[in-house]
């Protein structure tokens, strides 16, 4: 009893922890307006939501009776293995918005069949509960997608032109390291695997805390300046592409461009390709933050 109260208290913890991170990041989503802190909050309000199921799943074993806790228990269950397949999915499409490439049909492929591998391995071991190779299956599939994320942005670190987001990367990627050990003890003894994911969730969030916070200080020394025709003269950007380029810094989506100028969207491609080639940037984030700086 007394190991599942410190349990239950570690995941309070790294729920409040979670949930200063996920206002911080709204606040910072709607003063910056790029389009990855949208899905950043996502992702973030996703992986919140498992340590709330995760710590609802400690107090129904713990405080209600055999028959409750059986049935609740499959609901936590359901809902957890739901939202942790759409992690699998979505961690590796956030992960490609890190590093500006695009989401490509191979990994649209492997990892939708991961999701839903994960999704029936989760479905056998409610049915089967005493199974605990597919306990073991899942860890694995949701432990290897991470790491294959990671391994991604290390690869293409350099390529991360936004120095703050390079600074979190490397600090996420030495956390993930530090944790593997964590992780074995909890692959080889189960019944330690419920401390593992809070602690990791709750370190993330302190290093995400930390750039909050030194962002939110800094703000009030930062000047805003007005994005102007004549500042981006030096790119030979023609009326139309600032007229473009305006627009993505307000985080529309080239379909919504394409709606506000009366323009197909395959237009808006070539403008925004065009934009892309005379500043010499490979995303929307390499774009504004070039033109911040000028």
């Amino acid at each position: 009893m007394l190991g599942q109260g410190l349990t239950i208290l570690l995941y309070m913890f790294a729920f409040a922890t979670g949930c200063m991170t996920l206002v911080l990041s709204v606040v910072f989503h709607i003063r910056e307006s790029y389009q990855w802190t949208k899905y950043f909050i996502i992702f973030h309000a996703s992986l919140l939501l498992v340590i709330v199921l995760q710590v609802l799943k400690v107090f129904v074993d713990v405080f209600l009776g055999d028959t409750v806790a059986s049935v609740t228990g499959i609901v936590v269950q359901s809902l957890l293995a739901a939202n942790v397949s759409f992690l699998i999915l979505f961690v590796p499409y956030f992960t490609t918005w890190i590093i500006a490439q695009p989401w490509r049909n191979p990994y649209r492929i492997i990892f939708s069949f991961l999701a839903i591998a994960y999704m029936s391995l989760s479905v056998l071991h409610i049915i089967f509960n005493s199974i605990w190779v597919f306990q073991m299956s899942m860890m694995l599939v949701f432990v290897g997608t991470l790491f294959f994320c990671i391994g991604v942005i290390l690869k293409n670190l350099k390529t991360i032109v936004q120095h703050d987001v390079r600074i979190v990367s490397k600090s996420i990627i030495i956390l993930s390291f530090v944790m593997i050990p964590l992780l074995i003890i909890s692959l080889i003894f189960p019944q330690w695997r419920y401390i593992t994911y809070p602690i990791y969730f709750m370190a993330f969030s302190i290093i995400l805390l930390v750039f909050l916070f030194i962002y939110f200080k800094r703000m009030p020394h930062e000047v805003q300046h007005e994005l102007t025709y004549d500042k981006v003269g030096k790119y030979h950007i023609t009326e139309r592409e600032f007229s473009v380029i305006l627009l993505i810094r307000e985080g529309l989506t080239n379909k919504e461009i394409a709606g506000h100028l009366d323009i197909s969207v395959n237009t808006v491609n070539n403008h925004v390709a065009n934009i892309f080639s005379k500043t010499k940037v490979r995303s929307r984030i390499d774009l504004l933050n070039n033109l911040n700086k000028d």
